[in-house]
């Protein structure tokens, strides 16, 4: 397979070995991914609250040769055919283009994302004023719920053609195979998908809605203003790209950038813009990985993003002054969303200020507003969340959600103190009271006595294994150390943790918990080896920011893993989740938001300081 990148005069192209897939978004809630062979394939709606997948496939049975990232479409092509995806923004609609007129099957499997019951699937296809419709009914059965035959829901497909297509409706089922999903150890790996239409042509639009008349009403409109909306859809992928002499490095960044818009979602009335935690199954707004990977949009001059997300999540605010996991949601709180969102408030301040552009997004009653709901924030988490000077956490609160050592990282961890940190100097910065300054001075020192070793940071006070936060640590508040010991501490540290291909392990290779290659849905070597991209990304920028040169191969290594990543894996243009430590691969969720932004500030990081 030949994969490629191009935008204007600038290409990367190479030819590899493995599976791939790309993926498009309609900045709406829905996408389309195909190549990868997962349950999680297809076109994928968000109709309402629910994320509802329509189509599995779209097969033409030309072997493909070639996959090209255009930015604002992708292009797959076989010996003899070329096809053409895109997804107008603002619309649930996919449009389907070859470069001939030639006959693809389309393939649906009409189901909310994660439903994978096979029973009640009631398909029926119908032409109506020219266009094949596709209603589906899903009831429930007696084989697998409680109920049988009760209506849960109905949802209908328009698709068109141009005026020399054919659309031939079909009546038969086939059983898929997901052999991404079985290398994960993830159930169900195989399925019977609905084969329901042949579509012969160049040109195809295919609509969705809970309303039929709506799904053909769209359907019309796209089909009638395609040209007009190609040209703003081409206008919107970013009219200009950071100039750089290394040709890979300024693409994979464009794709970064890219990567990360397209998991903005506007939501209309229920709250505006807000990011995707990650494609093709994280597509939820979680207060953490929205808060982490909200910099790169602030370097990218998204201010207005950037202001709404913090101003909306103000009233996310629990009364023990956290952050829930998934905003909105009941589900538990998490100890670091809540120090993250002191620490992205600093750099919007701090970045506006140096744009020259604070006054014309806040007003002195505004920033007044902010800062009293900070202080009460501070003075909750201080009443319910501390002892002994310090930011305590419960079990499964941190990013390491998954950590499956002694305790689950109960207690204080290096990194929620430095997020606490965060907090204190933020207040202190906007209010000038001696009360914050105290309680961050008492903190950092209190912090150096009991997780400075003089070699390196402990993990959490009680345990001193060798494990990545130490880097999130020195990310959010350098201060904690001089240069000549954080120097100290990455030299002894590095050689645990590195990872021959150009990542870090979550945890010290010489650790019983290590785990050298990824375990999939058993999740013993998430936090316990998996190479995680934004920490990589985050490590580089902590190494380049002390302009130390030994440390120069390693940040160099990771430049060049993560952009081979985000160009020639997984979804080609994204930055995938995670990579076993092993070998470098693509796995986990293959577009996540604080991999792709990361890698941004990582880029902008070297950039700044060349």
């Amino acid at each position: 397979m030949k994969v490629s990148h191009a935008f204007g005069e600038r290409k990367v192209e190479s030819h590899i070995d493995e599976e791939v897939g790309f993926l498009i978004t309609n900045k709406k809630g829905g996408f389309t991914n195909l190549g990868i062979r997962s349950r999680y394939r297809g076109v994928f709606f968000k109709l309402g609250n629910d994320v509802i997948k329509v189509v599995d496939d779209i097969r033409t049975h030309h072997p493909l040769t070639e996959l090209r990232n255009n930015y604002w479409h992708t292009v797959r092509c076989s010996r003899t055919l070329c096809e053409f995806f895109f997804m107008p923004f603002g619309t649930n609609s996919l449009v389907y283009e070859l470069s001939k007129p030639r006959a693809a099957d389309v393939l649906f499997d009409v189901k909310h994302a994660y439903d994978n019951r096979e029973w009640g699937r009631n398909y029926q296809m119908s032409m109506e004023r020219g266009m094949a419709i596709l209603t589906f009914t899903k009831k429930t059965d007696s084989r697998e719920d409680s109920s049988h035959d009760q209506e849960e829901y109905t949802l209908y497909a328009a698709v068109k053609g141009d005026k020399d297509s054919k659309l031939t409706l079909i009546d038969e089922w086939e059983e898929q195979y997901y052999s991404f999903d079985a290398s994960r150890g993830s159930h169900p790996n195989n399925r019977h998908v609905f084969k329901g239409l042949q579509m012969k042509g160049k040109s195809f639009v295919l609509s969705c809605s809970t309303d039929k008349h709506e799904a053909m009403r769209e359907c019309d409109r796209i089909h009638t203003h395609l040209s007009k909306l190609k040209a703003l859809q081409k206008q919107y992928s970013r009219v200009s790209i950071r100039q750089s002499k290394n040709v890979k490095l300024s693409l994979a960044e464009k794709c970064a950038i890219e990567s990360l818009d397209n998991l903005l979602v506007d939501q209309n009335k229920q709250g505006g813009m807000n990011v995707y935690a990650g494609l093709p199954w994280f597509f939820q707004f979680w207060g953490r990985d929205t808060l982490i990977s909200l910099k790169a949009l602030m370097l990218d001059r998204e201010y207005d993003t950037a202001k709404h997300i913090l101003v909306g999540m103000l009233d996310h605010i629990t009364e023990d002054g956290l952050l829930p996991n998934r905003i909105p949601s009941t589900v538990t709180s998490s100890a670091d969303a809540i120090g993250w969102y002191f620490k992205r408030w600093g750099d919007l301040f701090d970045i506006l200020r140096s744009d020259k552009q604070l006054g014309n997004y806040f007003s002195k009653a505004e920033i007044t507003r902010i800062t009293k709901k900070l202080e009460d924030c501070v003075n909750a988490v201080f009443k319910k969340h501390t002892r002994d000077s310090m930011a305590i956490n419960q079990s499964q609160e941190t990013w390491m959600d998954t950590n499956a050592n002694e305790g689950g990282r109960a207690g204080a961890c290096i990194e929620i103190q430095a997020l606490r940190l965060c907090m204190y100097d933020l207040l202190y910065r906007l209010t000038d009271k001696g009360i914050y300054k105290d309680m961050r001075d008492r903190l950092a020192a209190k912090v150096r006595s009991v997780f400075w070793n003089g070699t390196y940071l402990k993990d959490t006070a009680t345990d001193d294994t060798i494990r990545v936060n130490l880097f999130i640590a020195a990310y959010l508040y350098p201060d904690l150390l001089k240069d000549k010991e954080w120097i100290t501490c990455f030299e002894h540290v590095l050689p645990k943790l590195w990872l021959h291909w150009g990542g870090l392990s979550t945890i010290d290779k010489d650790h019983h918990l290590y785990h050298a290659d990824n375990t999939g849905e058993d999740i013993a070597s998430y936090h316990q080896g998996d190479s995680w991209y934004w920490i990589n990304n985050l490590a580089a920028i902590v190494l380049h920011r002390l302009d130390a040169s030994p440390f120069n191969t390693y940040i160099d290594a990771i430049v060049a893993a993560s952009s081979n990543d985000i160009l020639y894996k997984g979804f080609i243009g994204c930055h995938s989740e995670i990579s076993s430590a092993s070998e470098q691969r693509a796995q986990g969720c293959l577009s996540q938001a604080w991999s792709n932004a990361l890698f941004v500030e990582l880029i902008e990081e070297m950039r700044q300081k060349k």
